[in-house]
């Protein structure tokens, strides 16, 4: 893990690391002063709120969110971010909630369509080429583990969500994609875990209370759907392709991207680094 922090340090100009020891609140990695906000009551984002879990919970404003993933992870902009929290439970480092989707009305119907296999396939072999792709750039050892949580629809609560596992330089790492639908489309959370290793059944129990945190607000669950609202053109297996860069049309598969860097919506080079780095400097193990 020393190469890539290296790597990253080298990547951002005139980065400050600031570490709190000895505390249990996360660290803020900043290129110039960063004020996090305690999240003691609910935090509202576009179509809902979110709420703490942890006294500990701090977050960032928009402004000090924007200086932050521009200057210290080198994205060009903070556009499709709606909210960046830390610590918000025990055992979530950090989350990013991005803005919501309003492509209208997801339908679960096609979940058991054979659509359904053919998307994870695609999925879990566009990772692959990415990580050897990225190995090869960047001379680290990376390789996809498999699926930490196979991807998996809660009808019941109307949540959709997977984790994936690599090992990066010898070191184990995990990336967590997840979605609360909503009657105008959903929201995606991008989570991160403070553990360096959590079984398959803790890691789905702290995505599920994560997502149990956000509620819409009122007359915008998926429940409240009425007839005359608007229905977005692809189901649920739809947005699951969408979420991991797939390309997908109704009722076919139409293969691996071009370019596998681009899984996730961001450049993996751009996204995946910094959640790996947020891992282990966001950390609240004394004398971090």
């Amino acid at each position: 893990m020393q190469k890539l922090k290296t790597f990253l340090r080298e990547q951002v100009i005139f980065l400050t690391v600031a570490f709190v020891s000895f505390s249990t609140q996360p660290a803020i990695v900043t290129a110039q002063e960063i004020n996090p906000i305690p999240f003691t009551e609910a935090l509202s984002v576009s179509r809902g709120n979110v709420t703490p879990g942890s006294p500990n919970a701090v977050y960032l404003t928009q402004k000090d969110m924007c200086a932050f993933v521009t200057q210290s992870w080198g994205w060009s902009d903070c556009a499709g971010v709606d909210a960046m929290v830390w610590g918000q439970f025990p055992d979530v480092d950090s989350t990013i909630i991005e803005e919501p989707n309003s492509d209208g009305y997801i339908s679960f119907a096609d979940w058991e369509s054979d659509d359904r296999d053919a998307v994870i396939a695609d999925i879990e072999e566009n990772i692959r080429l990415g990580v050897a792709q990225q190995s090869q750039q960047l001379g680290v050892d990376i390789s996809f583990k498999g699926w930490e949580v196979y991807p998996t629809l809660d009808r019941e609560r109307q949540m959709m969500y997977y984790a994936t596992s690599l090992t990066w330089d010898g070191e184990d790492t995990m990336n967590i994609n997840a979605t609360v639908f909503d009657r105008r489309g959903y929201v995606e959370f991008m989570i991160v875990p403070a553990a360096e290793s959590i079984s398959a059944a803790e890691t789905e129990k702290m995505i599920t209370r994560t997502l149990a945190s956000y509620k819409p607000e009122a007359g915008e669950s998926y429940g409240a759907w009425e007839n005359g609202d608007k229905v977005a053109a692809v189901g649920v297996v739809g947005v699951l392709a969408a979420l991991a860069g797939v390309q997908y049309s109704k009722g076919a598969v139409s293969g691996l991207m071009a370019a596998a860097l681009l899984f996730l919506k961001k450049a993996w080079f751009v996204l995946l680094l910094p959640l790996i780095w947020v891992k282990n400097l966001f950390t609240r193990r004394s004398g971090a």
